[in-house]
Formats: structure tokens, C-alpha cells, sequence
């Protein structure tokens, strides 16, 4: 096991606080030496790496540094992707690397980066179908990334409503009746399923 991985992963056990600034000051002392690292002697030594990197890039999420999470993330996960091939370590591909790969999706969903943010939550659910923060983060991203389709069935439904009313004397009742049913159902279809995922993407959110 290299010494100075295992002594920086020692002080940091030993020294930890639950507070994103001391895990951020910790990483930022040892940056020069952690970020440099391109192989690693043994999978012990990789899966030190992993837990590190995950507290750094969990403490820049929660300081809502979206930028830096993924840019940290995605250079990181060069080096972890090509040693877990390196040393045939596929087990390591366990919570604390899809934790790195769900802060990047987080990440990405804050910064609007939907399609991205839809694509890893879709793979980590394929990872672990039975992890509800994976699917809820899922549903949330494809909502978010829908809502363009969400406004035009909304300005569709309302035309289809003002032209029953605009033009009743013109359109026949067997035709209006339906056309404003369709429209109210529609609408109102559109504002729950808007209501109830934004309701639960609050409560998902104020428990992280």
C-alpha cells in the first residue's frame, strides 16, 4: 500500500468533521499529491482513492459548487475507470463509486445539464433498481427535462379551451363540449403531475 495514501486517508479519519469547509481544506492540503495520482499499487489503494473522492466532491455539492463537483468528478473517474480495469477491480464499483457518479448527476441536474443528469441516474438505476434515491433523482431529471412538452400540452389545452369559448356560436356543441373537456382535463392532468413532482423533489432535496 503507497504510505502517503494510507497516512493522508489515516489523518483524515482521525481528524474528520461532518462540515463540507474541513472536508474541502483537507482535500485542498493534499490536492498536489491527490490529484496527481494516475496508478495505484493495489486495489486497497484504489478503493481509498474512491472514498476520498467521494467526500470531496460531496462536501463541493453541498456547498453548491455544481461546476467544480463535475469537473472534479469527471477527473477523477478517468483514473478510477482505467486502475478498476488496470487491477481487475470490478468490486469496487460499489456505493462509494456510484456515489461519485450520483453528486455528478445532482450536479448536473442544478446546472439544467438534464440530458446528462437523465443518462447517469438511468444507468445507476440499471445499477441498482432497488436504491429509491437513484429512481426518485431519475423521475425528477426526465421530468425536468420534459418540461418543454409539459408547456406545449398546456398552451395547447388552453387554446382548446378559449376556442370553445371564442368561437361557440361558430362550433357545434358535439364538437365544443368535447374540445373544453379535453382541454380542462389536460390542463388539470399537467398542473397535478407538476404539483406532485415538484412537492416531492422538495422533500427529496431538504433531507440531503
Amino acid at each position: 500500500m503507497t504510505p502517503s495514501l494510507l497516512k493522508i486517508y489515516s489523518e483524515f479519519r482521525a481528524e474528520f468533521k461532518d462540515s463540507p469547509d474541513f472536508v474541502i481544506d483537507f482535500y485542498s492540503r493534499n490536492a498536489l499529491f491527490l490529484e496527481n495520482i494516475r496508478s495505484f499499487k493495489d486495489k486497497e489503494d484504489l478503493r481509498l482513492f474512491i472514498e476520498l473522492t467521494w467526500q470531496y466532491l460531496n462536501a463541493l455539492f453541498r456547498k453548491s459548487h455544481f461546476n467544480e463537483t463535475i469537473d472534479s468528478s469527471d477527473k477523477a473517474l478517468e483514473t478510477i475507470n482505467s486502475e478498476i480495469g488496470r487491477l481487475n477491480a470490478q468490486e469496487l464499483q460499489d456505493m462509494w463509486y456510484d456515489g461519485i457518479l450520483f453528486l455528478k448527476g445532482m450536479a448536473s441536474y442544478n446546472l439544467r445539464d438534464y440530458h446528462v443528469s437523465t443518462q447517469i441516474f438511468t444507468d445507476l438505476v440499471q445499477r441498482d433498481d432497488k436504491n429509491e434515491n437513484f429512481s426518485r433523482w431519475l423521475v425528477y431529471s426526465k421530468y425536468a427535462q420534459r418540461q418543454w412538452l409539459i408547456r406545449t400540452c398546456n398552451v395547447v389545452c388552453g387554446l382548446m379551451i378559449l376556442a370553445a369559448i371564442l368561437f361557440k356560436d361558430i362550433i357545434p356543441v358535439i364538437i365544443r363540449f368535447p374540445l373544453n373537456a379535453v382541454g380542462v382535463l389536460g390542463l388539470t392532468a399537467t398542473w397535478v403531475y407538476d404539483y406532485y413532482i415538484r412537492r416531492s423533489f422538495r422533500k427529496t432535496t431538504k433531507s440531503h
